[in-house]
């Protein structure tokens, strides 16, 4: 793999949490069971979604800009919508904020927003249908990723929701043991690149399989201890589940 492939793959697992945090925080917020005020706390924390999804489209269009070349990684459909995420997700924000429509009205913008994240979520598990490994990836990256991302906001919007904080760990420690478990998959051929002395693909896979471990340890140790989760932890957990994607995407 090419080093110009990098900026792609850290981009797609960008846009994955990104979207996966979305659908999260939508499906609550159309649940109808968050009051007011945490609503609101939650809006304010969109702008973490944003950064992310515009992170990845610079990440992906600077690259291509810079190098000048279609990569083999290049996918005109995320981009679109990143795009489109990225700017109707804005549109219902600046809608709650002020107050524009009715809320049936509102929810109903949210809903179709969502649907089409969802749509997203679909066609990237069709599109990675190709290879088992690939869509088990692609899965864990929204919604694993996504909930994580979506966890710290709910954390630091202080819901009351307290059942998530059980059951949204609990759901990402089972998809993210069917990725780990699928990644195991290809360790044969690579323990035997590295007899022959080709030592990256093993070392980069082992390392991301024990970053994904760290990562799920990490989410899973309030339920362990019994006490509330701290939005650093989760933040710190986010970020090594993100690195253990991308390296998973460069060892395949």
């Amino acid at each position: 793999m090419q080093w110009t492939d990098w900026p792609f793959l850290l981009s797609q697992v960008l846009s994955q949490f990104s979207i996966g945090a979305f659908i999260v925080i939508g499906v609550i917020m159309l649940s109808g069971k968050l009051c007011f005020g945490q609503s609101d706390r939650v809006l304010k924390n969109f702008p973490l979604i944003w950064l992310l999804l515009i992170t990845a489209m610079l990440l992906r269009e600077g690259t291509l800009m810079l190098s000048q070349i279609h990569s083999q990684s290049s996918f005109g459909l995320e981009t679109f919508f990143c795009l489109t995420i990225l700017i109707s997700t804005m549109a219902y924000w600046l809608c709650e904020k002020h107050f524009i429509g009715s809320d049936k009205w509102r929810k109903s913008f949210l809903f179709l927003v969502v649907v089409w994240s969802g749509l997203y979520f679909i066609e990237g598990v069709v599109n990675h249908g190709i290879s088992y490994s690939l869509a088990i990836q692609f899965i864990a990256n929204v919604i694993v990723g996504g909930s994580l991302v979506a966890h710290c906001m709910l954390v630091k919007s202080e819901h009351k929701l307290t059942k998530l904080n059980t059951f949204l760990p609990v759901c990402g420690l089972v998809i993210g043991v069917v990725a780990i478990l699928s990644n195991m998959q290809g360790m044969s051929l690579l323990v035997q690149q590295a007899e022959l002395g080709d030592l990256t693909g093993f070392v980069v896979r082992i390392s991301s399989i024990g970053l994904m471990v760290l990562a799920l340890s990490l989410w899973l140790m309030p339920i362990i201890t019994k006490s509330k989760p701290v939005t650093v932890m989760l933040v710190i957990s986010s970020v090594i589940m993100a690195v253990a994607s991308f390296l998973t995407a460069l060892s395949m």
